[in-house]
């Protein structure tokens, strides 16, 4: 089906994947595997013919044609949110109403297969959204629209790029029976994934990457042992600073002690009395009450839908409804005369909808640096110490040698861990994690879970954290809101 020989791609003068020799048969279903920067995205493209390369690609003849292929990526769908971003953005100067995609249109652009689209939605849960703009779909559901788009174009191959991500528990449930039943109908897929458990029983053989280079290749059964795991993923350098406390360096002890005192008198940073958001006819929070008070932490669980991304867009101000309902931050009421960027301030944000916001070239120092600033690049001057602290976090993250490098080369996981640095740099008053290991390797989740236990624990920050994971448990975690579907088909919270 494919054959790679002496593979290699550069980015300028770094090489990204060097001497890439690999061959599939067909028949085979293929996982390919790897931490976070092994050239497992760019390896996809180079199959796509997306990328330029050294060595020789060869291609069935069923898959000459690239239109052939599906595919499926946490960067595609970047690109598509940013695509329909900029439809509002002409619009609010040109003064021409642009149409806005919607779910069906882009899953059947020329309306070829309506009851095979219909039936895809329902099984994914956007039956009721395929009429609305994408624009407003949730980062989930814009990931299923992607995939049932791949699903319904018939092709030879189908290369699935962390295609769980960001979807909740039963869609992940669907889409592993969806890719079993293809694979034993015939179909070749390449399922891209940084953990093993993302792997259905199907999936034949497995190939490691590691650093650009092939790590393992070959039958699940003789790649997938517990020893060779271990070797692609291990970290000694996590391991044997693991009980490093960067929360107590003489900087964020005065940040705390600063944020304790201006909070002291001070009972709820967040309060929300009946809160009600809809677009159109879609009810979306309904006399919505939630107050979290002064050290407490909270974990926000729910489907793809339920309203989770408008909360939190609620607290951050990016939603206009925030000004029609009373919603008070930090003591204040929305809308009394406070500045979005007073809100700003206070709170360090990490999320999907978030990340594709950064489009621009920029290093990635400069985007942990502008965390100091809550701006979208950098464009102000810093000073030494703020430069000290992003290269701090920036160490414990181990993405200090991407310092110099352009953000959007980075893959999808290595950028999450760049906005996590930048949202930790000015130690806010309020933490909002939004899927923060969304993309990220088993080493670098478990990293990211350790330092929101220690931050947690051991600061004056306080955290929101939303997660589609069960696996992602956190000691610091005092509340829970959860998410459960009504009878009306409303989500209402259940607090714990």
């Amino acid at each position: 089906m494919l054959t790679l020989k002496n593979v290699t791609n550069r980015l300028w003068d770094k090489p990204i994947l060097k001497n890439i020799n690999w061959e599939t048969e067909l028949g085979q279903s293929w996982a390919i595997l790897g931490p976070n920067g092994a050239g497992k995205t760019t390896l996809a493209k180079l199959i796509l013919g997306q990328l330029p390369y050294c060595g020789v690609i060869q291609r069935d003849e069923k898959i000459s044609n690239f239109a052939e292929i599906a595919h499926v990526s946490l960067e595609q769908q970047k690109i598509l949110v940013a695509r329909e971003e900029k439809k509002d953005r002409y619009e609010e100067y040109s003064g021409n109403e642009e149409h806005l995609l919607t779910g069906r249109e882009y899953m059947d652009p020329e309306g070829k297969n309506p009851k095979a689209t219909l039936k895809i939605a329902e099984k994914l849960g956007l039956k009721p959204l395929l009429e609305n703009p994408m624009r407003y779909y949730s980062n989930g559901e814009t990931r299923k629209t992607l995939i049932g788009k791949a699903l319904l174009s018939d092709p030879k191959m189908l290369i699935l790029d962390e295609p769980f991500e960001g979807l909740d528990f039963n869609s992940v449930i669907w889409l592993k029976q969806t890719i079993s039943s293809l694979i034993r109908k015939g179909l070749a897929i390449l399922l891209i994934s940084n953990r093993v458990e993302d792997l259905v029983p199907e999936i034949t053989h497995v190939l490691c990457l590691k650093s650009g280079e092939v790590f393992a290749k070959g039958e699940r059964a003789d790649v997938l042992t517990p020893e060779r795991m271990e070797l692609l993923y291990e970290n000694k350098k996590f391991e044997e600073k693991k009980e490093e406390n960067l929360l107590l360096t003489n900087e964020v002890q005065e940040s705390n002690t600063l944020k304790k005192n201006i909070n002291r008198d001070q009972d709820a940073i967040i309060l929300m009395r009946k809160v009600n958001v809809r677009y159109g006819n879609k009810v979306v929070l309904e006399n919505f009450n939630w107050t979290v008070k002064k050290g407490e932490n909270w974990k926000i669980v729910g489907p793809n839908g339920a309203g989770k991304s408008t909360l939190l867009s609620l607290i951050t101000a990016d939603n206009l409804q925030v000004y029609s309902n009373e919603i008070h931050m930090f003591g204040k009421q929305r809308g009394t005369g406070e500045s979005i960027w007073d809100i700003k301030r206070r709170i360090g944000n990490v999320s999907s909808e978030f990340q594709v916001q950064y489009r621009e070239s920029v290093s990635v120092l400069k985007v942990v640096l502008s965390g100091f600033f809550d701006t979208i690049g950098l464009y102000q001057p810093v000073t030494g110490k703020q430069k000290e602290t992003a290269l701090n976090w920036m160490k414990f993250l181990e993405i200090e040698n991407l310092a110099k490098i352009d953000f959007n080369r980075l893959s999808y996981g290595q950028q999450r861990l760049v906005l996590i640095a930048r949202a930790l740099v000015k130690s806010p008053a309020l933490l909002i994690l939004d899927e923060p290991c969304q993309g990220l390797d088993r080493a670098n989740r478990n990293r990211v879970l350790t330092l929101i236990d220690q931050i947690g624990h051991q600061s004056a920050t306080q955290i929101i954290y939303v997660t589609h994971v069960a696996s992602d448990q956190l000691n610091c975690i005092h509340h829970e809101l959860c998410f459960e579907e009504g009878p009306s088909g409303i989500y209402r919270p259940v607090f714990s």
